[in-house]
C-alpha cells in the first residue's frame, strides 16, 4: 500500500510497539515485595526474574533476523505483540511462580524481537528521517519504561497487584490492533529490505569488525547496570528503610532520565562526529550513582538515582548508532541482532551476579565492585563504538 496515510500508520505502529517492550519488566519490580505476601517468592525466583528479560532479549536477538527474512518484519511486529499480551495477562491470573516464570518467558520474547525487529523497520519505511523516526521510536521505548514503576504501587493501591500488571497487557492488545491494520494494508517500505540471516555471511562479516565487537559491548553493559537497577533499586531502598512507594518512584526516575535524554541523543548523535564524549560522562555519573547508593544511600537517595538514570542514558544512544551505523535496512537488521543478541547475553549475567553477591555475603561490596568494574570496562571500549563511519 502506498498512500498519504501510509506512514503515518507505521509512525503508529512504531509507537505503540516501542512503549510495550519494556512495561512488563519495570512494571513488575516494585510489586515484588507485594507479590511475595501473598505468592511465596524466594531467592532463586528472584535471581531468575531479574536474570530472564537480558536473557531472553539476547537469544530472539539472534532469531528474529531468521523470522524476518521468512515472514515479513510487520507480520513478526504483529506476532511479537500477541506474545506480550498473552503472557503479560495470564501470569497475572496465576498463583504459580512457576508458571509466573513460563508466562514471562512468553512475554520477554516478544518483546525481544520488538527490540530487533523495531530499527531495520524504521530504515525501511523512514530512510531519510532516521534520527527523527529513532527518536520516536527510543523516546517511546523509554516512555515504556518510565511509566510503569511510576504507576505500579498506585495502582495495585486500587486494585492489587494483579490488576496493576494487567493494565500493560491491555496496552499490548491496543498495539495488537494497530498492527493488525498495517498487516491487513501492508504499507510498502521505501528502502528494500533483503534477505538477511544473523548466522551467515553478514555475522560473519561483523564478527571480524572491532567496532561491532565494542557496539555490543557497550550496548551489553549499559543493559547489564539496567536491568540490575530494573531488579534491585527498589529492593536496595526498601531495604535502606525507604517505603515501596517511595522506591518505586525512584525507579520510575531513573528511567525518566533516559526518556528525556532519548529525545535529544539520536539527533546529537547524528551530528557529533563520535558520541564518545557523551560515553564518558555517562559513565563517570552511573559510577558516581552506585558510589552513592552504595556508602551514603539515605543521605541523597534522589541524587544517586538521577545520577545512575544518566548514567544508563547510553541505552537509548546505543541504540541510535545501531540505526545510524549500519548501511541500509538489510545492514540495520543484521546489526541490530548482533550488537542486542550478544549484548543482552552479556546483560543476562548481571541479575544474576548481582543476586548471589546481595544474598550471599551482609556486605555489599562485592556486588558493588562487579558494577563498577563494569562501567570501567564500557568506558574503554566507547573510543571504537562511538567511531564515526558505517560499520
Amino acid at each position: 500500500m502506498r498512500s498519504a496515510s501510509a506512514p503515518f500508520l507505521v509512525v503508529a505502529g512504531i509507537v505503540v510497539a516501542a512503549f510495550n517492550l519494556r512495561p512488563g519488566v519495570t512494571g513488575l519490580s516494585p510489586l515484588l515485595d507485594m507479590m511475595g505476601a501473598e505468592i511465596e517468592l524466594g531467592a532463586v525466583f528472584l535471581a531468575i526474574i531479574g536474570m530472564l528479560p537480558p536473557l531472553l532479549y539476547g537469544l530472539s536477538g539472534f532469531i528474529t533476523p531468521r523470522l524476518v527474512n521468512r515472514h515479513s518484519a510487520i507480520t513478526i511486529t504483529l506476532a511479537a505483540m500477541i506474545l506480550i499480551a498473552v503472557g503479560s495477562g495470564v501470569r497475572a491470573v496465576l498463583d504459580s511462580p512457576g508458571w509466573f516464570l513460563v508466562l514471562s518467558v512468553i512475554a520477554l520474547v516478544g518483546m525481544g524481537i520488538g527490540n530487533v525487529v523495531l530499527p531495520p523497520i524504521v530504515k525501511s519505511h523512514f530512510p531519510h528521517r532516521v534520527a527523527l523516526m529513532s527518536t520516536v521510536h527510543v523516546g517511546l521505548l523509554q516512555l515504556g519504561t518510565f511509566l510503569p514503576p511510576l504507576v505500579a504501587v498506585p495502582l495495585a493501591s486500587t486494585w492489587g497487584w494483579r490488576g496493576s500488571l494487567l493494565v500493560w497487557a491491555v496496552c499490548a492488545a491496543v498495539a495488537i490492533a494497530v498492527w493488525v491494520l498495517i498487516a491487513v494494508l501492508r504499507p510498502a517500505p521505501r528502502a528494500a529490505v533483503t534477505s538477511t540471516v544473523v548466522g551467515g555471511d553478514e555475522l560473519h562479516r561483523l564478527l571480524r569488525t572491532r567496532r561491532g565487537w565494542s557496539l555490543m559491548t557497550m550496548t551489553g553493559l549499559t543493559s547489564f547496570n539496567n536491568f540490575i537497577l530494573f531488579t534491585w533499586l527498589p529492593l536496595l531502598l526498601i531495604r535502606s528503610g525507604f517505603s515501596a512507594s517511595f522506591a518505586g518512584s525512584m525507579l520510575a526516575l531513573v528511567a525518566a532520565i533516559p526518556l528525556v535524554l532519548g529525545f535529544v541523543l539520536p539527533a546529537l548523535a547524528q551530528r557529533l562526529r563520535t558520541a564518545a564524549p557523551i560515553v564518558v560522562a555517562f559513565c563517570v555519573c552511573l559510577a558516581a550513582g552506585y558510589l552513592g547508593l552504595w556508602l551514603l544511600p539515605q543521605v541523597a537517595p534522589v541524587l544517586w538515582t538521577v545520577l545512575l538514570g544518566v548514567g544508563i542514558s547510553t541505552f537509548p544512544l546505543a541504540l541510535t548508532l545501531i540505526t545510524l551505523r549500519a548501511r541500509d535496512a538489510e545492514a540495520a537488521a543484521a546489526l541490530s541482532g548482533f550488537v542486542q543478541g550478544g549484548g543482552y547475553l552479556l546483560a543476562a549475567t548481571g541479575p544474576l551476579i548481582f543476586a548471589f553477591l546481595v544474598q550471599s555475603s551482609e556486605r555489599l561490596w562485592p556486588a558493588f565492585a562487579v558494577v563498577l568494574a563494569s562501567v570501567v570496562v564500557k568506558l574503554l571500549v566507547s573510543f571504537s563504538a562511538c567511531r564515526p563511519g558505517h560499520i
